[in-house]
Parts: structure tokens; C-alpha cells; sequence
């Protein structure tokens, strides 16, 4: 009896806890939403990060709320003496922000699970024991979910060369942010959180369907409007997919309508709408 009146105690305590948690974040994000929006900000966003620039003006104060709270629920953190100031931080944080419009319920609720964000001036090498693996141009992890610890590194170079240019076509930002969507529930699947089974369902079926038609088509050298790094399983197809449905919209939506209409509904927007201001 004295066991289940402890643990019902230690579950209301928790319960507690975690809704005083809750009131006290929504509580603070709602006064940062009511903050100004310094116009500084919107003079260097405006001149340097192109996807800012072509955000339709009705979205852009839900995209500054975000970016305001983002940059207070998150830190960035230099590595090897990579400079770290506000307009680093902007230049990261809008554009990963942008993978926050239309959540209206707010199922991808700011990337709970992510705490960190390292900062490299040139690539990232990875490393496993004593032997150089990779050379990339960003890394995802949530880390230890109930510490949100989690991390995502960034090459800077990458980042500025990514940034400005409305002819690109890969955005490490919007790749290593998509991961952290995909990631929430601890292992990357390409099946984000969606809202029921239903719509999970149909991502799933339609995402598979692509993924292989896409993976057929690397495999036979055939020129594609995904980055053929897709291929590589459904977790890195979904991140560039992301990439794709900002950059390369119209594309995307001609050659690939079933998953354009997808990953529409899922964030909420429609980049083919977006004209430079």
C-alpha cells in the first residue's frame, strides 16, 4: 500500500513538474513574440539570406517570432575559433525556421530535442576511432532526449556559399534541420511526426514510392531534380527532398506533384508561391 501511495505521489509530482514546465516555455515564448523585431536584423536578412527575401510578407512576422524564440531556446557554440556573432546566428536561424511556418498546432514545436548548435569554419570531418570516414558539410543529432542535448554542426563556409546565391540548389541548414524533424522519435526514418495515422500512412506509402524510383533512377546515371545523395536511404531522401521543396519548388512540384503535395501539406506552405520582395 505504501509502495503505490510513494508512486502515486512521485507521478503527480512529475505531472506537476512538467506542466509548470509547459506554462512557464509558453509563457516565454508568448512575451518574445510580442518583442519588436529589430530592424537591423531585416536590413542584413533581407540583403543576404535569399530565402528570406522571397518569403511572402503575411509570413514574415510568424517567421520572426520564430527566429527570436529560436534564438533564445538555442546556443551556439564556436569550434576552432569560428567567429560566432548575431548575424551567424540569424543567417542559421532563419532559414531553419522556415521549416516552422504553417505549424499550426505546433507538432515540430521548435526542435524540442535540439540544444546545440556547433559551428565550424570550413568542413567537418568525421571520425570513427583512429580513421578519417567523412568530410561533410553539416552533422544532425538529437542526442539524449530527456537532457535535449541534442546537436547539429554546421560548416560555415557552406552556410555563406548556401546562403545568398538564389541558384542554389543544397542547403546544409534546411538538411540538418529536416533530419532533426525526422529524428524526434530517436531513430531517422523519413517519417517525421505527423498529425494521425492516416496522414502517416499516406506519407509513408507516396515517400517509399518515390524514395525507390528515385534510387532506380541513381542507379541507372539518370539525371534527376533530387540530389542523388537521396538515394542513400529514406532518411537522407526526406532531408533533401526538404532542400528541394524550397529551392527548386517549381521543379520539384512538375516532375514529383504527389510528393510536392506532401510535403506541402506537412509544412504548411507553398514555396512555388514565393517571388523575391
Amino acid at each position: 500500500m505504501e509502495k503505490l501511495i510513494l508512486l502515486t505521489v512521485l507521478i503527480l509530482a512529475f505531472l506537476a513538474y512538467y506542466y509548470q514546465t509547459q506554462i512557464t516555455t509558453n509563457y516565454r515564448r508568448k512575451t518574445l513574440k510580442q518583442g519588436s523585431f529589430p530592424q537591423e536584423w531585416i536590413y542584413f536578412l533581407s540583403k543576404y539570406i535569399y530565402l528570406y527575401r522571397i518569403v511572402p510578407q503575411e509570413l514574415k512576422q510568424e517567421l520572426h517570432s520564430h527566429i527570436k524564440i529560436f534564438l533564445h531556446e538555442k546556443e551556439f557554440i564556436s569550434h576552432d575559433k569560428q567567429p560566432v556573432n548575431i548575424e551567424t546566428k540569424l543567417a542559421i536561424a532563419s532559414q531553419a525556421c522556415l521549416l516552422l511556418l504553417g505549424d499550426k498546432r505546433q507538432k515540430r514545436n521548435y526542435f524540442p530535442y535540439l540544444k546545440y548548435v556547433y559551428i565550424y569554419p570550413n568542413l567537418i570531418v568525421q571520425k570513427k576511432g583512429e580513421q578519417m570516414s567523412a568530410i561533410l558539410s553539416g552533422q544532425s543529432s538529437v542526442g539524449n532526449k530527456s537532457g535535449k542535448d541534442g546537436v547539429i554542426s554546421l560548416s560555415w563556409q557552406e552556410v555563406i556559399k548556401q546562403s545568398s546565391s538564389p541558384h542554389q540548389i543544397e542547403n546544409v541548414i534546411l538538411h540538418e534541420f529536416a533530419h532533426q524533424l525526422d529524428q524526434e522519435f530517436g531513430t531517422a526514418t523519413g517519417v517525421p511526426r505527423l498529425s494521425n495515422l492516416q496522414e502517416t500512412l499516406i506519407w509513408g506509402e507516396i515517400l517509399k514510392k518515390e524514395y525507390e524510383n528515385h534510387y532506380q533512377a541513381v542507379q541507372k546515371g539518370k539525371i534527376t531534380i533530387i540530389d542523388p545523395y537521396g538515394a542513400t536511404n529514406m532518411a537522407e531522401f526526406f532531408a533533401v527532398v526538404t532542400e528541394a521543396f524550397f529551392l527548386k519548388s517549381k521543379l520539384l512540384a512538375a516532375y514529383h506533384p504527389l510528393l510536392y503535395n506532401q510535403l506541402s501539406n506537412y509544412y504548411g506552405v507553398n514555396p512555388i508561391e514565393w517571388k523575391p520582395h
